[in-house]
C-alpha cells in the first residue's frame, strides 16, 4: 500500500515514483493499493504519478486498486484512474475533473502601499502574460486558456476516458467534467468509480485481482534519521521568513490540477 496524500507537488510526485520503482523491483508484491487523500496539485506532478502507474501495471502484468479516502478530487482523480480499480470510501469527496491556473497581482500593493513603480522590457507583447503588475486583459485570460488550460483540461478528459472506458464513454466523462465534485455515492452512479467502501474492501478486491487471498498489506515508511528530524525543524523555522524566492514563486502562475477550494 502507498500513501498518497496532501497537496501533489513536485516532492510528492518524486516519493510515490520511487515507492512505486521499489515495489516493481519485489518479486514479493502482487499488487498495489494506493490509498489517495488529496484534493490535488500541480498538473505535471500529477502526471508523473500517473505515468509511474500505468508503467506499474504494464510492465509487471499486476493490479493496482486506488482507494480514496476523505477526498480525491482533482489531481487524486487523475492518478486513481490510472489504475485497474476505484473504490471510495462512502463519505469521500471526489471529481473536481478540470484545471486551475492562480497568480497574485501584486500592483497595488506595489505602487500605492509600497511607492514602488515595476518596470517591464520585453521582446514581445506576450512575454509577461500573466503578468504579477497587472490584471490580465480578456484578451490575455483567452491566450492563456488557449495556450495552457485547454491542453491540460483535454488531456484531464483524455485519460480519465482511457482510465473509466471499461464503465462508461468519452461523452458522458465530457457532461462530468465540469469542474463538479461528487460524493462517493454520486461518482458511482455516474460510473467515476467501481466500488463504494472501505479500506477493508480495497484490500480484499486487490488480492482478488492478484489471485492471492492469503496475501498480506505492507506499507512503505521513510524511516527516522535525525538528517530528517533536523530537516524538518530548519523548514518549520523558515515558515515566516518571506525572502525573494518566495515572492518569485507566490507570483508565478500555477497550473493546477487542483479542487479550487484549496487555490489561495
Amino acid at each position: 500500500m502507498i500513501r498518497l496524500e496532501g497537496i501533489i507537488d513536485r516532492l510528492t510526485s518524486e516519493n510515490i515514483r520511487h515507492q512505486i520503482e521499489i515495489a516493481r523491483g519485489d518479486p514479493q508484491v502482487r499488487g498495489l493499493i494506493i490509498r489517495t487523500i488529496t484534493p490535488g496539485g500541480m498538473v505535471s506532478a500529477s502526471d508523473q504519478i500517473h505515468r509511474a502507474i500505468r508503467q506499474f501495471r504494464e510492465q509487471t502484468n499486476k493490479p493496482v486498486v486506488a482507494f480514496m479516502e476523505t477526498v480525491a478530487a482533482s489531481g487524486g482523480y487523475y492518478t486513481s484512474v490510472a489504475c485497474d480499480r476505484i473504490i471510495a470510501e462512502p463519505t469521500a469527496i471526489t471529481g473536481s475533473i478540470g484545471v486551475i491556473m492562480s497568480n497574485l497581482v501584486m500592483q497595488r500593493l506595489l505602487e500605492d502601499k509600497l511607492g514602488i513603480q515595476p518596470v517591464v522590457i520585453k521582446s514581445g507583447l506576450k512575454k509577461d502574460w500573466p503578468s504579477m503588475y497587472s490584471l490580465p486583459s480578456e484578451e490575455q485570460k483567452q491566450y492563456l486558456t488557449e495556450k495552457l488550460i485547454r491542453p491540460a483540461y483535454e488531456r484531464f478528459v483524455s485519460l480519465v476516458s482511457e482510465g473509466r472506458k471499461h464503465a462508461t464513454d468519452d461523452a458522458q466523462i465530457r457532461r462530468l467534467a465540469d469542474g463538479s465534485i461528487f460524493t462517493a455515492p454520486e461518482a458511482m452512479a455516474n460510473k467515476l468509480i467501481d466500488a463504494v467502501g472501505y479500506l477493508d474492501d480495497a484490500v480484499e478486491l486487490a488480492q482478488s485481482l492478484a489471485g492471492t487471498p492469503d496475501a498480506q498489506v505492507v506499507e512503505y515508511k521513510i524511516p527516522f534519521s535525525l538528517a530528517n528530524l533536523l530537516g524538518a525543524e530548519a523548514k518549520n523555522s523558515s515558515l515566516m521568513s518571506i525572502d525573494r524566492k518566495m515572492l518569485d514563486e507566490m507570483a508565478t502562475p500555477r497550473l493546477m490540477y487542483l479542487w479550487d477550494m484549496q487555490v489561495p
